[in-house]
């Protein structure tokens, strides 16, 4: 039985592209909406789904804080002012108590809470039966790309499946292998029932579809060393060249991150209130034009792995200089306020088809009998980058210039190099070198004071913390 209060955190007219007959625009927040109410009518069941996306296009986890707390962890970014939560990624020492370690926790589980009460009231509801099947695939989707971030954030966490408080919230810790196999379940799940393309959002490229829970699959299969499913989930999207074509070299800089994309699987949309067309990202890694000083800047390890011939440095890359000091800056994306550099807007985006190049190259170098494919799917790569292709045919050394590969081409992407540098046992050799206090604990952040309080059963902590 489903709660009978349904809480929707809903954002004052935030509209959601749910379909061309579906565009609905939420007036008024609503904060309490009993759950029978909600699910005996399609239109207010889009208006749930809507919420659901509202929780990650307004969210500064999603927006921000993935990709700048774990490059600042890692070896991408560097920091230049004097705020905590900051210093304390940089430097690997967070506290159960920063502030942006608990957000990274709640603002997923919020979102998991969100699909739960989809999934159990579209179950129990009285919507129409294509509705429901959308509304559970896409809810399924989308909890499965949550538990993805938290378990390589945290570890071993709480596995919640329901909205009953009464269960979840003294839910002990489950082990990463289950939680992963959660993750599988629900990405095949979904994936039986999403649509094939991106008609059900007029085009754009803001719900899942089959290649985007495919897409997910692979990442997946790779993280967790099944590299034959890999190689084939990331071949099920690569084969889909009507959909799908890397962005020529000659558009890096303006087309990789714009809104529906030929590269793009899946975005997020548009943080601007107002335009839909800019994003948080942008807005916080790029100086404005009043800032005296830069607040991050890309680390010189990062800049030094690029050569001259590289597109993707002039592209993605950008230097500015305030009272005489040169700083480095993220220029993925260029949107700050409005369409003044990407003039078709500019998406987060989520997944898109470089990577699924990189991870068959990854799974075929792994699988070791096919290394000729694999190379080719790494020029891929280099060649759109504009450098020549590499000639390796031993599978070692091109585990490792994938794995090079893959910095450069995903870096300020949404922790990519962090959890690289985990999966593949490289964290300690990489930050130790330039992190005199690197301690191998802080790999994994440590579940928030807030949660452990509210939840005993969540202890103990992880270690070092």
């Amino acid at each position: 039985m489903f709660k009978k209060i349904f809480i929707l955190y809903f954002v004052i007219g935030f509209t959601a592209l749910v379909g061309c007959e579906d565009m609905i625009e939420i007036e008024a927040p609503l904060d309490q909406v009993v759950a029978e109410d909600v699910f005996k009518s399609d239109a207010t069941a889009k208006s749930a789904l809507s919420g659901l996306y509202g929780t990650f296009s307004q969210s500064q986890t999603q927006l921000q804080n993935l990709t700048v707390n774990l490059a600042l962890a890692a070896d991408e970014l560097e920091y230049y002012q004097t705020v905590a939560t900051y210093i304390e990624f940089a430097t690997n020492t967070y506290l159960p108590s920063n502030g942006n370690v608990s957000g990274m926790f709640s603002d997923y589980y919020a979102a998991i809470y969100k699909a739960n009460s989809l999934i159990e009231g579209v179950a129990q509801g009285s919507v129409t039966p294509a509705l429901a099947t959308r509304i559970t695939a896409e809810a399924k989707f989308l909890r499965a790309y949550c538990y993805f971030h938290l378990v390589n954030l945290f570890g071993r966490i709480p596995l919640v499946l329901e909205t009953d408080v009464n269960v979840t919230s003294i839910l002990p810790r489950s082990n990463p292998d289950v939680i992963y196999e959660q993750i599988i379940r629900d990405l095949t799940e979904a994936r039986a029932d999403l649509a094939a393309d991106y008609a059900v959002s007029t085009g754009s490229r803001v719900v899942p579809n089959k290649a985007a829970a495919d897409a997910m699959l692979a990442r997946v299969y790779l993280y967790t060393g099944a590299d034959d499913l890999a190689e084939a989930a990331a071949s099920s999207v690569i084969d889909q060249t009507a959909l799908y074509t890397l962005v020529p070299q000659g558009n890096l800089a303006t087309d990789v991150f714009s809104r529906d994309n030929k590269e793009a699987i899946m975005q997020f949309m548009g943080w601007g209130v107002s335009t839909n067309l800019y994003t948080y990202e942008a807005s916080v890694l790029i100086p404005s034009s009043f800032a005296t000083t830069a607040t991050f800047g890309l680390s010189n390890d990062l800049i030094d792995a690029f050569g001259p011939d590289d597109a993707r440095r002039n592209a993605w890359i950008t230097q500015v200089i305030k009272e005489g000091v040169t700083y480095n800056i993220p220029y993925k994306y260029k949107n700050l306020t409005s369409t003044t550099v990407v003039a078709a807007g500019e998406y987060p985006t989520i997944l898109r088809l470089a990577e699924q190049y990189l991870i068959r190259a990854e799974a075929r170098a792994r699988i070791g009998t096919n290394i000729a494919s694999a190379l080719a799917d790494l020029n891929a790569i280099r060649t759109r980058a504009g450098l020549t292709e590499s000639s390796t045919t031993d599978a070692t050394a091109l585990l490792d210039e994938i794995a090079e590969e893959r910095r450069k081409e995903l870096f300020l992407e949404l922790g990519h190099r962090w959890f690289d540098l985990k999966r593949t046992g490289k964290i300690d050799d990489a930050l130790n070198p330039i992190k005199p206090d690197w301690e191998s604990t802080a790999a994994l952040l440590p579940i928030p004071q807030a949660a452990v309080d509210a939840n005993p059963a969540l202890l103990p902590n992880n270690p070092g913390y």
